[in-house]
């Protein structure tokens, strides 16, 4: 209800000065509406409503007109300046919050920045580390767990130095080093490191055995004798074989191993890599020189 809407039922055009002013314009109108005088119960009752909205209204227009005493506004003063207190006191503990959240974060991403570049300049560091005082050594292969590291081991100064060495697991069963042969138990590569501290080292795994040939020739044969299109045990294949590995090094035999291996499984040597060798036209020679 509007206090305009109650104003004119009760007959008046403003709030009456006292409450006595409102309790006779209500009797005035409620002798009239009274339903025991035959007035209606809907009239009469909205004539009580409105003298009670007028009432309340009343009541708080003398409220915000009573003179504020003293001790009310020394009251209403300490009120102000406490929220003031406040106010001022959490936007100190805002500001500091946000300056310990910023340096946090500043410390967080210069850790996480010093970790890239440690990462990014590890290799680089052990290399300069080798190339101080380089020793080259024989390693073989003592142990690889076919997923995504591998163990190797050499003698220096009459004793056994053991290392361990990240892989690449592909096709759910080669376990690869960088020059993309598989790692196998046995395996002989040459490795160099430091000769003051060995910790700091290098598997060329490009550079192998002739043991280790012998082994890779035994897991490549068969795809060779495909390429050539006879059989795994004809001399074709032997031939091939070893002309590959001398004009082509181990990254050679890895481009015929995986020759038929898409890119997604295998980045370094695939399909795609195997055709680039297979059109090359010093390939094509050893192919003519290995075949009658």
């Amino acid at each position: 209800m509007k206090i305009t809407f109650a104003l004119s039922i009760l007959g008046l055009t403003q709030l009456p000065a006292t409450e006595e002013d409102l309790n006779l314009a209500y009797r005035d109108l409620a002798k009239i509406k009274h339903p025991d005088v035959g007035g209606s119960e809907k009239e009469f009752k909205e004539l009580q409503e409105a003298r009670d909205y007028v009432k309340k209204a009343m009541i708080v227009v003398n409220y915000a007109k009573k003179p504020i005493s003293a001790e009310d506004e020394l009251l209403k003063k300490k009120r102000e300046a406490l929220k003031a207190e406040m106010l001022k006191r959490r936007s100190k503990e805002d500001h500091k919050r946000n300056l310990q959240g910023t340096w946090g974060i500043g410390v967080i991403t210069f850790v996480v920045v010093l970790i890239v570049l440690a990462a990014a300049m590890r290799p680089s560091f052990i290399q300069w580390m080798v190339s101080r005082s380089p020793v080259e050594q024989m390693a073989t292969v003592v142990h690889s767990d076919q997923v995504n590291q591998f163990i190797i081991q050499w003698e220096y100064n009459n004793e056994k130095v053991i290392k361990t060495v990240n892989g690449r697991f592909v096709e759910g069963r080669w376990l690869l080093g960088d020059a993309g042969m598989p790692i196998l138990k046995g395996s002989e590569f040459i490795v160099v490191f430091n000769a003051s501290n060995p910790d700091y080292f290098l598997l060329k795994d490009h550079f192998i055995s002739p043991q280790t040939a012998e082994v890779y020739f035994h897991v490549l044969k068969y795809p060779l004798a495909e390429i050539l299109d006879v059989s795994s045990d004809d001399s074709e294949v032997v031939c091939l074989y070893w002309a590959i590995l001398d004009e082509f090094g181990v990254d050679g035999l890895a481009h015929v191993l995986f020759s038929q291996t898409p890119l997604r499984k295998n980045w370094s040597h695939n399909e795609r890599t195997f055709r680039a060798l297979h059109e090359s036209q010093d390939f094509i020679k050893l192919y003519r020189s290995c075949s009658p």
